[in-house]
């Protein structure tokens, strides 16, 4: 009998052997490529949730669940990039609409346990990092003014938002093992990270420095996801504890086996490019066997490097699966 889906991603971001490479995909579809695939033979059945599809193509479930930090009493930007606040008064205004106490429904809570003990669903949670969390509240320009321009708040903000984490970790704790978490953070662009080292050490490094461990101490592997080019970012995150890193992006130029070479210690997620999977079967192939060596080699779970594109057809996504399966038994 084979591992289960949790045995064998765990396994796998420490580094030690499975039966096969996990069969997942950690990222939602987008509703353009769903909204396409019924039209081209998907049964609709299929589609009422990210569980069936996975279900349907008979990938290794692999199920997030998120923490939100603000509330539906929160307001909302009025557009993408714009923020909420401006200055102190203003974050004092939002701020009881926030950090409310972590909770999951009780019939959730046993979906999880229940598809957790089946054996072939991954599940992994997901907060906001300390870059993400105050460029929500900013805004991105005011985000990026804010570490020169209001660094005292910037600093109180962290500091609540590293309060809260601690309640959401004491919460999972007690409730659900989850086989890892995410911060989402997407701090990096298609040139490398958006502030540079002596910022993220002043500003973010103290935070996760302190609330990594708190993670490792219930047993959830920390990987951070950030898109674009994060060659840089690697050797920041490994210095303040993460177990791992996605959904590293092709088209920012990223390489998985530099990666491997300078921190072998570390495990990455997703690295298929998405822009292939249109192409054909060779295309396919040649993807699965320019990843292979780095898999074999490291720590890498291959997964598409985000979000399926609208112009993989359902019949390309299908080949993508059988392929898969294929690749991930030959490891």
């Amino acid at each position: 009998m084979g591992m289960t889906a949790s045995e064998r991603i765990r396994a796998r971001i420490k580094g030690q052997p499975v039966d096969r490479l996990p069969v997942i995909e950690w990222a939602p579809w987008w509703n353009l490529t769903v909204e396409n695939w019924i039209k081209q033979g998907l049964p609709a059945d299929a589609a009422k949730s990210g569980y069936d599809l996975q279900n349907h193509f008979n990938l290794d479930k692999c199920i997030q669940t998120y923490f939100h930090v603000r509330s539906h009493e929160t307001p909302v930007a009025p557009s993408h990039g714009a923020g909420i606040i401006k200055t102190e008064e203003d974050y004092e205004r939002i701020r009881p609409t926030m950090y409310k106490k972590p909770y999951l429904p009780k019939e959730y809570v046993e979906w999880l346990k229940k598809t957790h003990n089946d054996g072939d669903t991954i599940h992994f949670f997901t907060v906001e990092g300390f870059f993400w969390m105050p460029r929500e509240l900013f805004g991105i320009e005011e985000h990026l003014y804010s570490f020169f321009d209001q660094p005292e708040l910037l600093e109180r903000i962290c500091s609540d938002y590293l309060e809260w984490l601690k309640s959401v970790i004491e919460y999972v704790g007690n409730t659900f093992t989850f086989d890892f978490m995410s911060f989402a953070e997407d701090m990096s662009y298609n040139l490398g990270p958006m502030i540079s080292k002596e910022i993220f050490d002043s500003f973010l490094a103290p935070y996760y420095k302190q609330v990594i461990p708190m993670l490792h101490e219930i047993d959830v592997p920390v990987f951070i996801d950030s898109d674009g080019d994060i060659t840089l970012a690697v050797d920041w995150y490994s210095e303040v504890g993460a177990d791992g890193m996605f959904p590293l992006e092709r088209q920012a130029g990223v390489d998985v086996s530099l990666y491997i070479e300078k921190h072998p210690e570390m495990a990455y997620l997703g690295h298929f490019d998405k822009m292939v999977m249109n192409m054909g079967e060779a295309a396919l192939r040649a993807e699965f066997e320019r990843l292979m060596p780095s898999a074999r080699k490291g720590r890498l779970i291959i997964s598409v490097d985000h979000q399926t594109p609208p112009s993989v057809s359902y019949e390309d996504y299908k080949l993508f699966v059988r392929l898969f399966h294929e690749y991930a038994a030959a490891l």
